[in-house]
């Protein structure tokens, strides 16, 4: 699923929760960036240019700045963060393998893989832009209370989530 656990095992053994997430929509144009608590809570937004030179291949690294920029103005700890969602404008299997961004220009590759290891190993899921947004509005939105959902997503294009008996429907692909 694309549900990151709040819950963490200490070394103790005993459970720590962690305080913070972040939520990542990568758009052609731009990435917008959700700064939360473990709760859903939204607690700042904003959006950087998706710079889209050479494949793509700053994305990753632009958005792990942001992020790190917003951990130190708000004066918090990697340690505190519990993990990062991440939309994307393509398909998303189920090991984090995004399966050629089009207008981003990436082929196939780890994308969870790829910005855990460049964001301080914090554990990063991934998915399809319309699926995330559709868990998004099940967990904290319009969705909220229902086990079975369906949201249109229209911008640039025209895609969907579909979520049934609570857990999203991605298909073979993502």
């Amino acid at each position: 699923g694309g549900y990151i656990d709040a819950e963490n095992i200490g070394k103790s053994g005993r459970k720590i929760m962690k305080k913070y997430a972040f939520g990542v929509d990568i758009g052609g144009t731009t990435c917008k960036i959700g700064f939360f608590d473990t709760n859903g809570t939204l607690l700042d937004k904003w959006e950087i240019k998706t710079n889209t030179e050479n494949n793509g291949e700053s994305i990753l690294s632009d958005v792990a700045k942001a992020v790190d920029n917003k951990l130190a103005q708000e004066a918090i700890s990697k340690d505190d963060v519990q993990g990062i969602g991440i939309g994307v404008p393509g398909p998303v299997d189920s090991q984090g393998v995004v399966h050629r961004c089009v207008n981003l220009g990436w082929g196939v590759f780890n994308i969870e893989r790829a910005f855990s290891d460049s964001f301080h190993g914090i554990p990063c899921k991934a998915g399809n832009d319309a699926n995330v947004a559709a868990l998004g509005e099940y967990f904290k939105g319009g969705g909220r209370g229902y086990s079975d959902m369906l949201m249109v997503t229209l911008g640039t294009g025209v895609g969907g989530g579909v979520i049934l008996d609570g857990k999203i429907v991605a298909g073979a692909t993502g």
